[in-house]
């Protein structure tokens, strides 16, 4: 990978050397910086997601208990699925303006619900199929099974999702802190592109990429195989 990187940077004039970058990084931006630009996007990113799996969860909750809740919510699903996230951006932007902290909230959220929506539909499915004529015989209510069997089953197939739905946020997040002005990584990358400032916006780019890294390495996986023994 270094060595490509220090071909690529000889062949093309607009990519900085790795030495450049590095030195962009701990010389040019700082660590204060770096960190301040982190916290913004992992806020913005969990935010976003904590509103999805709210919303997740409450759509699922209600359809199991509803038909009718669940034709709007398989409905709801195919049409989240079909929107860009771009579109989202440009219209949150649009309605929040671009020094507001909520278009990369909520664009994280646009991004990482269906996500969360579409496997906790199919398993709160499988989980039924599984345990509704054990939860009939031992006399439990709808609203019991779903307390009882269905939210707990879902536990490890939501840590998976989650650990998915958690690298979209982050991606999709510096997406909207792109067109604003509110701050983050995704705003500080755009910034430097605007200025023509290659070795800039290599290193955000690093930046973001190591983030994302050590996110799934130290929180998501250690998560994901805490819940498996609540696996079915």
């Amino acid at each position: 990978m270094a060595v490509s990187w220090v071909f690529l940077s000889r062949a093309y004039p607009a990519v900085p050397p790795p030495q450049d970058v590095v030195k962009a990084l701990y010389s040019d931006i700082g660590p204060r910086m770096i960190a301040h630009a982190i916290a913004v996007t992992l806020v913005n990113s969990l935010t976003g997601y904590t509103i999805a799996l709210t919303a997740a969860i409450a759509l699922i909750a209600g359809a199991y208990l509803n038909r009718h809740v669940d034709s709007f919510v398989h409905a709801l699903n195919t049409f989240i699925q079909s929107v860009s996230v771009l579109v989202w951006a440009i219209v949150f932007v649009m309605i929040f303006g671009i020094t507001s902290r909520k278009p990369p909230v909520l664009v994280a959220a646009a991004a990482s619900f269906p996500v969360l929506l579409s496997n906790l539909y199919s398993s709160v499915r499988a989980l039924d199929d599984r345990f509704r004529l054990l939860a009939r015989l031992l006399g439990a209510t709808k609203l019991e099974e779903l307390y009882y069997f269905i939210l707990p089953g879902t536990i490890p197939y939501l840590a998976g999702a989650s650990r998915a739905a958690i690298g979209i946020a982050l991606r999709i997040s510096v997406v909207a802190e792109a067109f604003g002005a509110s701050g983050g990584v995704g705003y500080w990358l755009m910034y430097s592109y605007n200025y023509g400032w290659s070795a800039g916006v290599f290193a955000w780019a690093a930046v973001l990429v190591l983030l994302m890294i050590l996110v799934d390495i130290l929180v998501l996986q250690q998560v994901e195989r805490m819940v498996e023994k609540w696996k079915m």
